[in-house]
Parts: C-alpha cells; sequence; structure tokens
C-alpha cells in the first residue's frame, strides 16, 4: 500500500511514514482543538506538491471567514483557493437529503474536481437512533474514495460516541483533547487505532503555530538508535580541583554527568565552566531554565571570570532557553535533539532538570523519559552535564525525586553551600564511572 504522507512536522514520525492512499481516517475531539488546522495545513501542503483537496464543510459556517483564519497561518496561499483547495457545503444536502445526499455529492465533486484528498469537517450526530445511518454513511465513503484513489479525513467532536467510530469500516482513528496542568492547557493525541502499520503507541503532545500544528512523539517509545557512538577521548570539567582528583583527565566523552546540590551550592556556576569549555571544534549547548535569562546567566559567569559571554561571541556556545514557555515534556525533548543536530553538539549543560519536571508527563514517564533522552545523548556523542535541585524538582513535579534517577548517569557529584562565612563548598563525588578517584569529598572555592 502506498503511503500518504501528511507533512505535519512529527505526525509522520507517529504514523511511520503517514497515512495510506485511499483510507479513511476519523480526526475526533472538542471544538478548538486544532483538528480544521490540521486539515487546512495538509492541505495546503498538498496542494504545495501540485495536488488537489476537496474541503467539504457540514456545518452552515462561512467559507471566508475559515479561510480567513487560516490566512494568518504560514502553510496558506490564497493562489490555491479554488484552484488546488476547494471548499464547499454540504450543509443543505445533509438538511433536505440526509447523508445519502452528502454521498451523492462528494461523489460528483470529487469526479469534478480530481482531488486526491477529501476532508469532511464537522459531521456532528447526536440524534436517537441514527447511529446506523452513520455506519452506512462512512461505509460508503469509504468505498467511494477507495475507488477514486483518494484519502479522507472526517473531523467530528465524538461526544457521546455518536460515530461507533470502533464499529466503522475506518483505517484509522485519532483522539484530540485538552489536559491541564497547574492551569495550562496541553494539547495531545493518540492513533487509537491504524489499520496496515505500527504506529508510536501512547498520547502524544502537539502545539499550534503560525505554521500550524507540529506533533512531539513520545520521545521513549521511538525506534532504539542504532548503537552509541565510541569515544575514547576524556574532557575536563573545567573546574582543577575535580580534574586534579580525576588525575586531569576529566570524565571520558560521551559521559552523563549529574551535579546535585540545594540552592545556593554552586551548581549554576559548574554547568557554566563546563559550557565555557566549549570550542569550534566541539561546539556546546547551554539550556537555561526559568528565571535565569541568557543576559544573566552572562553577567553572572562574567563576575566569577567564567568566559560563557567569550565562548558565544566565538561561535563556540550556544545559549537557549528552556522551560520558560508552556512547553510539554517531549517539545523540550524533541527541541534539545533538534538544537544539538543543527549546531552538531558535543558539549551540553541542561541547568535544571526542574524544567522537565515542571510538565504534565513528568511524574508518570519522567523516569524513563530521562533515560531515552540520555540514550540519544550518547548516541550523538554529546558529553553532558544536568544539574539538579531535589527541593526545586520536588516542587515542580509535585513528587519526591526518584531514587533511582542517580542510576541513569555515568557521573554524580553532589555540592554542598559553604556552611559559615569564609568555608569552602564541599563536593562529593558519589559516582565517576571508568575513574579511580583519589577522593571521595573536595574543598572548592568560589
Amino acid at each position: 500500500m502506498k503511503r500518504f504522507p501528511s507533512t505535519v512536522a512529527g505526525l509522520d514520525d507517529i504514523l511511520h511514514g503517514g497515512l495510506f492512499e485511499g483510507g479513511v481516517y476519523i480526526l475526533e475531539g472538542p471544538p478548538g482543538v486544532g483538528k480544521t488546522t490540521l486539515a487546512n495545513q495538509m492541505a495546503y501542503n498538498h496542494a504545495s506538491a501540485g495536488n488537489k483537496t476537496l474541503y467539504v464543510t457540514m456545518l452552515s459556517e462561512s467559507h471566508a471567514r475559515m479561510v480567513q483564519h487560516m490566512s494568518n497561518q504560514t502553510f496558506f496561499r490564497k493562489t490555491a483557493v479554488n484552484a488546488f483547495v476547494f471548499y464547499m457545503s454540504g450543509y443543505r444536502e445533509l438538511e433536505n437529503e440526509g447523508l445519502k445526499g452528502v454521498v451523492s455529492l462528494l461523489r460528483s465533486e470529487l469526479v469534478r474536481s480530481a482531488a486526491t484528498l477529501l476532508v469532511v469537517d464537522g459531521l456532528v450526530v447526536s440524534a436517537p437512533g441514527i447511529d446506523e445511518g452513520v455506519r452506512q454513511f462512512v461505509h460508503e465513503l469509504q468505498s467511494l474514495v477507495t475507488a477514486m484513489n483518494c484519502t479522507c479525513l472526517v473531523l467530528t467532536t465524538g461526544r457521546g460516541n455518536a460515530l461507533s467510530a470502533e464499529q466503522t469500516m475506518v483505517d484509522g482513528i485519532f483522539s484530540f483533547e485538552d489536559q491541564l496542568f497547574k492551569g495550562r492547557a496541553e494539547r495531545l493525541v493518540q492513533v487509537r487505532k491504524f489499520r496496515g502499520s505500527e504506529v508510536v503507541r501512547g498520547q502524544h503532545s502537539f502545539c499550534i503555530t503560525d505554521e500550524g500544528l507540529r506533533f512531539f512523539p513520545r520521545l521513549e517509545n521511538l525506534p532504539l538508535p542504532k548503537g552509541e557512538r565510541a569515544v575514547p577521548q576524556a574532557v575536563v570539567l573545567g573546574i582543577p580541583e575535580v580534574d586534579a582528583v580525576l588525575g586531569e583527565s576529566g570524565v571520558w566523552a560521551g559521559s552523563m554527568s549529574l551535579v546535585v546540590g540545594d540552592s545556593g551550592a554552586g551548581k549554576t556556576l559548574m554547568g557554566y565552566r563546563f559550557a565555557a569549555g566549549s570550542t569550534p571544534d566541539q561546539p556546546g549547548l547551554l539550556l537555561i531554565g526559568a528565571p535565569e535569562t541568557k543576559p544573566g546567566a552572562c553577567r553572572l559567569a562574567a563576575r566569577f571570570d567564567i568566559g560563557l559571554e567569550t565562548a558565544v561571541d566565538s561561535g563556540a556556545l550556544r545559549i537557549e532557553t528552556l522551560g520558560q514557555v508552556d512547553e510539554s515534556l517531549d517539545e523540550m525533548g524533541h527541541k534539545i535533539l533538534r538544537l544539538l543536530d543543527e549546531g552538531k553538539v558535543r558539549r551540553l549543560v541542561l541547568d535544571g532538570v526542574a524544567a522537565l519536571a515542571d510538565t504534565r508527563a513528568f511524574q508518570d514517564r519522567g523516569y524513563r523519559f530521562l533515560g531515552r533522552l540520555l540514550i540519544e545523548l550518547r548516541q550523538r556523542a554529546v558529553t553532558a552535564l544536568f544539574t539538579l535541585d531535589p527541593a526545586e524538582i520536588s516542587v515542580a513535579s509535585g513528587t519526591p525525586i526518584a531514587p533511582g534517577l542517580a542510576a541513569l548517569f555515568d557521573n554524580v557529584l553532589a555540592l554542598e553551600a559553604p556552611r559559615q562565612p569564609g568555608a569552602s563548598r564541599q563536593l562529593a563525588v558519589r559516582k565517576m564511572r571508568g575513574h579511580r578517584v583519589g577522593a571521595t569529598v573536595i574543598s572548592l572555592r568560589d
């Protein structure tokens, strides 16, 4: 069977390549969740390749108003309207002749337009005893698009399961929903049914931007990479006292380090020193969480003679924020991997695991998500340093930190703030894979 790519970022990854030509797919979910935007996005992407879409609305909403709303999206092209994307209403046929009249309309208009994508938007059925008629409609629709080699999307609110979607002859069912977390709404989609192929199972987050919908497949459910890259050399942390204990060889390249400590212990400065060691040949990425900002990070580093801004100006280091807007867990995970690939990054600092923890999914999936993220980093030969404040992550996620979280990392360092003015900070080497550590507790000066 030939695939019909959606060309929507992330969606074809979830579907392992896209929809299938000649299939009927139901998109169900509450109003405002993004179904209409997705259908139009696919239609105009389809038009960019010279293909045609027939977009039929079952409600009395003006097509001019729909087009007006879509005009703010970057995928919209005015020249494609009525040339490649044909809008029409099936409302009158539905009112006068019922669903059989709608099928006749679709048949004639598909022949006239030669469309290879059909969208039926707004099929809402709530009258008692009409469920059998809807199943018959979907069955006839399936026969029609199969015969005409046309892929079909049926958009519905799905309230009360009026379509009995599981019992119809559709090829796929996509359930869209909004879920609240700390007053923030997160959009989710689940592929409940998909014939002809495996899909990435579970709920996946997505967002709506000026470019349309963008999907973020669950990171830990994606196919595993084909192995880690061999990196024999070592990387210094840039902290003389620690590097001396490690025989000035630093940590293994491609290893994952976790720095744990309470607020004010010095975790951020330790991360900044490691990030400042980036070079044009070994580029770095520094991710900072709220309330820190890029200028604020450079000012703080300068106070301690850490050349963060110098590394940025040379192009060796990139500083980006993480979790400072309403980003889902998987959105942040895919953002990290995208930034790594774009910059060919070899040195990563994530200052504040709490940025990931302050999301709806972290409490249930945080351990698996982090484990998979570290696998992706190792596969890219990235040497990473994460900082973690146990109290902060507990507040952010609403649950104490998982006891086994440190086991995911190759190296674990615990920082303790000075107990009195003038005293040194204490750094305990809890774990250092591949090294014989000469001392387990190190005194540090700012």
